[in-house]
């Protein structure tokens, strides 16, 4: 261990008996040549990683309504801050049998501040699944490839620093307690649960989970495992039911183009709901080959439904003499991603330049998706 990170480890070793008994123990452990190794993959270069998903992203593309202005706190009859305490989470964690490495300053203040979250008195409403998204072959994808740009990569509009997430899964699955309190990890999205539109950040903690992104299904069982504990804790600690587990394309997917985590939202809450006891029944797909819930037509929705969409618009755009090897060269993958949109697209244009009445219909509509009209142009009958 080099002099450099002798200063780290004591404090993490200092919060961790501040939080719990056992805190010395797992921060214990982060010593030695896990320590160098974590910083050393870290260090990945800007080669490695730029311009794909969470990982290099902006401080203002995760800021969301946050970027530069203090928010207007909400009305409350109590001065406590109502977010959960960092000990209630630790507590939380290590019930769900996780022995969670706590960074240095995972409950500074000043993180919140700089974020320009302090004194909004919010509460959670949500817990978002992100992947980092580096871009990374899985191969080539160290350990913590990530965890040095979300301790320290994110700066506000005066360079100061944002932490990046609350918690950090590594591949090997070991759970990095990023931060306690508010910070930046959503973005810009729909507005939801009560929430303003672009104002997740004020409202939910965000978990990161190591992986190249790009819709590739690339995690780690170990990952899997641990990302749905700390979702476990998460809900409980927020005192928040299954249906509060989201993930970034659900929330940013329409709005930023999002597209993680690559796995059905379905998947996480089933076990995350296994993880708390609770039951959780996946929403039920029609029967009929020819039905396709509207619900799904959106970026980032994966699933039966729309596999039926891409394979009857496909098969309906080939026969009109669009090139699929042009928009949509993967295929009938059942998620709905940028291909899916560009084929939707060209199959609007060639609608429009054929017939006056698609001209009309289509005007102030989104080419991006499709309408009832076209499921039913495709051959398909549209539901909820």
């Amino acid at each position: 261990m080099s002099l450099g990170r002798f200063p780290r480890l004591f404090v993490a070793v200092g919060l961790a008996l501040a939080v719990s008994g056992t805190g010395l123990a797992q921060a214990s452990e982060v010593s030695g040549s896990q320590s160098q190794q974590s910083q050393a993959e870290a260090s990945a270069t800007e080669e490695d990683h730029a311009g794909h998903g969470h990982f290099g992203a902006s401080g203002q593309s995760l800021a969301g309504d946050y970027w530069d202005s203090q928010p207007t706190p909400e009305t409350r009859a109590s001065t406590v801050d109502p977010w959960p305490t960092a000990a209630t989470m630790v507590a939380r964690l290590q019930a769900h049998g996780l022995n969670p490495i706590l960074t240095a300053g995972y409950d500074d203040p000043v993180y919140e501040r700089n974020a320009h979250l302090n004194g909004t008195g919010t509460t959670p409403r949500a817990v978002m699944m992100h992947d980092t998204g580096t871009g990374v072959p899985v191969e080539r994808l160290r350990n913590t490839h990530s965890l040095n740009w979300i301790l320290s990569g994110v700066k506000n509009s005066s360079g100061q620093t944002v932490r990046a997430c609350h918690f950090y899964v590594a591949r090997d699955g070991s759970v990095y307690f990023i931060y306690a309190r508010r910070t930046w990890h959503a973005g810009a999205g729909d507005p939801m649960f009560g929430i303003p539109a672009n104002k997740m950040n004020g409202y939910s903690y965000g978990i990161e989970i190591e992986s190249q992104g790009d819709s590739v299904q690339d995690l780690t069982p170990e990952q899997i495992t641990a990302a749905s504990k700390v979702a476990a804790a998460a809900l409980e600690a927020s005192q928040l039911p299954i249906d509060r587990q989201i993930d970034h394309k659900l929330y940013a997917g329409r709005v930023q183009g999002k597209v993680d985590t690559a796995y059905d939202l379905s998947m996480w809450r089933s076990l995350t709901a296994a993880e708390m006891g609770v039951s959780y029944i996946a929403p039920l797909v029609s029967s009929n080959p020819k039905h396709i819930s509207m619900a799904m037509m959106k970026l980032g929705a994966s699933g039966t439904y729309v596999k039926r969409y891409q394979k009857a618009l496909r098969k309906y755009a080939s026969n009109r003499g669009l090139k699929l090897s042009r928009y949509n060269p993967s295929g009938a993958t059942g998620y709905y991603g940028n291909e899916t949109r560009a084929l939707t697209r060209a199959v609007h244009s060639k609608l429009k330049k054929s017939s006056a009445s698609w001209r009309n219909y289509l005007v102030g509509k989104s080419v991006n998706y499709p309408s009832r009209k076209l499921i039913k142009k495709v051959g398909m009958l549209p539901i909820s």
